[in-house]
């Protein structure tokens, strides 16, 4: 008889193979709530369909199938994928994160089962683009419902949110090797990822329009990545030897693509907005980015909606001037000035007529005593 778990130890990272595997949603009946789990024939979890996220590890749970009730049946092979994402930067994190083992498994599997984070009908085209660039050529199977899968491929995960944002070497592999295929772009050696695109809408950097003009006198080329498709946001990293932005989503696709030759800086925006920024872009890159601190305070509108864009920092130019050229980012010798109070006062009023609301101070960087002699 075989063997309930069979482990497959012959490439890089571990997958459990599991006969009658069952796969369960979190699941309602009456007042009973069965949490998202994977567990094979006897109802013990299988441990690899665990899922890191945001610190927190959920892992698989023990289901009694001697009174599961009646399951839907799937027969044939198929990968387990873990949790769907309509969401661009979850989706790149958490949905992927177990197609590394897709080439290994070439053939061997009909599809891949994935779980719906949230209800949607239909996968975006933007999700099916990537999934043919990671040359994913199966059926995605979305479960609903408790169901019994003939055989299960579950992969260990990759990659996710928190504390697997540097990825495993097998993961990293796999989307290096699918994206850096990509013709990078020519031409455009410097780049800024800017956020007016958004039109304030996401919060940001106070002022970008004037950082924005700065660095174009730094031959920096402003790019919006929104604007863009995903193949052209790649190219674009591909094709760029220093990149420059504040602490947002775009600098995660760029740590998916860059090598360790380009040159990458964080301009924060947020306070610590490097965090959640550093483990991915050191691990994938092989070079730590650059963080360049030079807020000097922090507004926030006073009608707040999504309180994550309802923020933007005000940077002190002249320190930061001083930042990026120690780091190597510009070459000018001649400092950035401050805002000036009447050229400020138009920023101000243009933010607060965009937004339809004003503009309070929640943070001020501490005066030094070096400053105040």
């Amino acid at each position: 008889m075989k063997d309930v778990v069979e482990y497959i130890s012959t490439i890089s990272e571990p997958i459990t193979l599991v006969d009658r595997a069952l796969v369960v949603p979190e699941w309602r009946v009456k007042k009973t709530v069965t949490p998202t789990t994977v567990v094979d024939r006897l109802g013990a979890p299988v441990v690899d369909a665990g899922t890191f996220r945001l610190g927190d590890f959920e892992p698989a749970h023990f289901v009694d199938r001697r009174n599961q009730g009646p399951v839907k049946h799937l027969a044939g092979s198929y990968l387990y994928g873990g949790f769907f994402w309509h969401h661009f930067g979850h989706f790149l994190f958490e949905s992927t994160a177990r197609l590394w083992a897709a080439d290994a498994l070439r053939g061997k599997i009909e599809g891949i089962i994935f779980l719906r984070a949230k209800a949607f009908d239909q996968v975006g085209p933007l999700y099916k683009r990537i999934l043919e660039l990671l040359d994913i050529d199966v059926p995605l199977i979305f479960i609903d419902e408790p169901t019994e899968v003939e055989q299960l491929y579950v992969p260990r995960q990759g990659c996710g949110m928190g504390a697997l944002a540097a990825g495993t070497p097998a993961y990293r592999q796999f989307m290096q090797s699918k994206l850096r295929r990509i013709t990078p772009r020519q031409g455009a050696k410097k780049i800024y990822l800017t956020r007016e695109g958004y039109g304030l809408r996401r919060g940001g950097i106070f002022a970008e329009t004037h950082l924005r003009r700065l660095l174009k006198a730094e031959g920096y080329q402003a790019f919006s990545p929104e604007q863009h498709s995903f193949e052209d946001q790649i190219a674009t990293y591909l094709g760029a030897d220093h990149i420059l932005g504040p602490d947002s989503s775009a600098l995660h696709l760029v740590g998916f693509v860059a090598g360790e030759q380009t040159k990458i800086g964080i301009v924060l925006r947020r306070l610590a907005g490097e965090i959640d920024m550093l483990p991915q872009l050191t691990a994938f890159t092989g070079r730590a980015p650059v963080v360049i601190d030079a807020i000097a305070q922090i507004m926030q509108r006073s009608v707040i909606g999504n309180s994550t864009w309802s923020t933007f920092a005000e940077l002190d130019f002249p320190q930061l001037w001083r930042q990026l050229r120690t780091a190597g980012f510009i070459g000018s010798d001649q400092s950035w000035g401050a805002l000036g109070g009447t050229q400020r006062s138009k920023q101000l009023a243009v933010h607060e007529t965009k937004l339809g609301c004003g503009l309070n101070v929640i943070w001020q960087r501490p005066t030094t005593a070096a400053e105040t002699a």
